[in-house]
């Protein structure tokens, strides 16, 4: 198997991101820019001149020079991408192939790409189960709990109605007073923008939210459509949002507006149910 190293500056990116955007366990959170707004370094192992097959290797460097393998902020999982069968000798193969300048360090990636023998890394699987839409609203919600409909309950007795339009500054202020400000939300702050600004140049995604009748935020969710999948980043909900049902009515409102399509969310930004 024809596994090579490529370090991040010698990437083609048009060959990496078609790997990522047709591989049959393609996300959102493969694509170059993605990875590039948050992981910062990173390079890739590819299969084949095409990249057939690729597994991005985000990285850092401690204080005494040591490289390491590291899971990126706001990104959940990651995978050796392909669009070949996933068979477990592939994976191995890939893992068996990191360069021993990665002296340790880990990754949390989707099932399928996790090796039977991780060697000196640290390999977790994402798990989460994925909420399908392709049947009609009252079917998706049969067995959800009773707390659910309760905050739906509270969501319409206080009268809140959905955001006409939200800009990502404004989206991300909000995600910043929910969260407080501290080293970590700051960066996470500027990398959301960066993000959102990708995703909407793309015309992949949208912000939506929950306000007061007269124009209090309460609760928000940036939407990404990719892979025949919903991603729900970076939400927040304030505590009077969360005393109004506000995030329960936004996942209400996703659901009856997407029921009846090919559509699932996915798996590691689940819709929450109940609170």
């Amino acid at each position: 198997m024809d596994i090579r190293f490529i370090p991040q500056a010698e990437i083609d990116k048009q060959l990496y991101n078609s790997c990522v955007h047709f591989a049959t366990n393609g996300s959102l959170y493969g694509y170059d820019w993605y990875l590039n707004a948050t992981a910062k370094e990173w390079d890739l192992l590819v299969e084949g001149d095409n990249y057939v097959s690729a597994m991005p290797l985000p990285r850092t460097t401690n204080w005494i020079g040591r490289t390491q393998l590291t899971q990126p902020v706001l990104v959940p999982d990651l995978a050796v991408y392909s669009v070949k069968p996933l068979s477990p000798k592939r994976i191995q193969a890939f893992w068996d192939a990191v360069p021993e300048e990665y002296r340790g360090g880990g990754l949390t990636v989707e099932p399928a790409s996790v090796p039977k023998n991780a060697g000196r890394f640290e390999v977790t699987t994402a798990v989460g189960d994925a909420l399908f839409l392709n049947k009609s609203y009252e079917e998706i919600t049969d067995d959800f709990p009773s707390t659910y409909y309760e905050q739906l309950a509270r969501a319409e007795r206080a009268d809140l109605l959905p955001v006409p339009a939200l800009k990502p500054e404004a989206y991300a202020d909000f995600w910043l007073s929910v969260h407080g400000k501290s080293v970590d939300n700051e960066w996470k702050y500027h990398a959301m923008q960066r993000l959102m600004y990708q995703v909407l140049h793309r015309s992949w995604g949208n912000a939506a939210g929950i306000q007061t009748r007269d124009g209090q935020l309460l609760a928000v969710s940036f939407n990404v459509y990719s892979h025949n999948r919903i991603f729900p980043l970076f939400r927040a909900e304030s505590k009077a949002g969360g005393d109004a049902g506000a995030m329960t009515l936004l996942n209400d409102t996703l659901l009856r507006s997407h029921a009846n399509r090919s559509l699932k969310i996915a798996s590691e930004a689940l819709y929450q149910r109940s609170r």
